[in-house]
Parts: C-alpha cells; structure tokens; sequence
C-alpha cells in the first residue's frame, strides 16, 4: 500500500506479490485492515474484505477481488485507523479531528465513542470487543462501549504515541511512540 494507489499481497511461503486493487487515482491509503477470516475455526457468513483508510477523510469497504464495495464519509481530515470487531460485526475509526467512531460492518454509524482535542493515531479492540483503545498524545485511554462504564486513562510514553494493539490472546498491550520506545 502505498502512494503508487497499488495494494498488493504477499504469500509468505513462496514470496511472490499479487495485486489486490489498483486505487483511483484520488484515494490515497493510510491503513487497512482485513476482516478476520475466520474466528476459532469457524466460517464467517460475510466474504473477505478489508477495510482501507484514506486521506480524504473517508474510509473503504474493499472486496477480496478488490472491488471497492462502499465509501464512507468518516471524519473530517484523514481517516488514521480502522479496526474490524473480532466478530466481524462492527468497525471503529479514528482520525485526524479526534473522533473515535464504531460502524456497523455494512458502514452506517452507530456512535461517536470519544472526542479528543488533538489526532488520534491507532486503535484496538479489546479481546472480548467490548472496549476500545486508543492514543491520545502521550497517554493510552481504555473506553468501554458502554456509555457509563469507567474509562481508564494512563500515560504511556514521554513521546506521541503512534502505534498500539492489543493482544487478544494473552490481554497484552503494545505501544509506540515517538521516544523511540515500543513498551
């Protein structure tokens, strides 16, 4: 992914590159994410997708062939990030103007979680899809879908943090930010 509006895949047994989708000329990528395939061995009942950010403010449902299936206006400025639920049943989004946004999987809103006063970078699901995290300068912020719920704020780096995940395994977090530290 890249400038070039070109994204391609890599099989990382053989190396060889396909192209999934060459982009119009007026998006450009910032983040994707592909919908989880399967979850515990299990089929999904939607086809493979994934969902592709973009400068302009919008986000995109692509198909597996590379078909764009649907574009959303999303935020004004870039759209940073999107996550898919590990259900596969919603998507959240964050941008350039400080919202964080969860959609259904067909794109139509459903909340505005959060507004920050400055970008949000990265965000994760919590491994059970009920929390959101998500970076905030230098502090990492755990909000729970539930609009009552207590919200757990730290920080994290003594640098804007660019970069988390959240393991959904071991209930691990990574972070990184721009001291140069990944914790």
């Amino acid at each position: 992914m890249g400038d070039d509006h070109h994204i391609l895949k890599w099989n990382l047994l053989t190396s060889e590159t396909t192209q999934v989708v060459k982009l119009p000329d007026d998006i450009y990528p910032i983040d994707l994410h592909w919908f989880p395939k399967n979850i515990g061995g299990k089929k999904q009942s939607q086809a493979e997708s994934f969902v592709l950010t973009s400068s302009d403010g919008k986000f995109h449902l692509i198909s597996k062939i590379g078909r764009v299936e649907k574009s959303v206006e999303a935020h004004c400025g870039a759209v940073l990030a999107g996550r898919w639920n590990y259900e596969g049943t919603a998507l959240v989004t964050v941008g350039e103007d400080g919202q964080i946004k969860i959609w259904s999987k067909s794109g139509m809103l459903r909340s505005t979680l959060a507004q920050q006063g400055t970008p949000v970078y990265s965000v994760a699901w919590g491994p059970d899809s009920e929390k959101v995290l998500y970076t905030s300068g230098k502090q990492l912020i755990i909000k729970p879908l539930q609009p009552n719920a207590k919200v757990l704020q730290w920080k994290a780096h003594d640098g804007v943090i660019l970069k988390l995940d959240w393991n959904s395994v071991n209930d691990l977090i990574l972070s990184a930010g721009e001291d140069c530290k990944y914790k």
